[in-house]
């Protein structure tokens, strides 16, 4: 069960870096008008890693507690994966109520993404603990 819903939270948020680098950056990619399509799906991808993103992280912290005593690479960038993915919730709640009128928001949860991108690469890179 711990895999399944740990692929999902990968892939959730795979999906969702793509869909909101298009969304950022569509003014300088071949589409020619807002795509809407895009935006809902985002949302929609939103709403699911809202409720999947605590689930597990709250499943994952409890089954490594033992390990979480002591300072590991692997502490610091799933710490980074934590945080980072509570800003982009939040953030990501602000913007939906929103849009785009306030830009702090939206430049942290630009500023966010890539750093779960990097807390994530991190935590697969870094050889575990055993």
């Amino acid at each position: 069960q711990i895999q399944g819903m740990r692929r999902l939270v990968i892939a959730s948020s795979c999906f969702l870096v793509v869909t909101g680098l298009i969304l950022t950056w569509q003014d300088h990619l071949p589409i020619e008008e807002e795509d809407l399509f895009i935006s809902l799906l985002h949302i929609w991808v939103g709403f699911f890693f809202i409720v999947i993103f605590p689930m597990y992280a709250i499943d994952h912290l409890n089954t490594h507690r033992r390990k979480l005593r002591k300072f590991s690479w692997t502490l610091l960038s799933g710490s980074l994966q934590l945080i980072s993915g509570i800003g982009l919730v939040i953030s990501g709640i602000i913007l939906l109520l929103w849009g785009d009128e306030l830009e702090l928001p939206v430049t942290v949860h630009y500023l966010l993404t890539f750093t779960l991108v990097a807390g994530l690469l991190a935590h697969w890179r870094i050889p575990k603990n055993k």
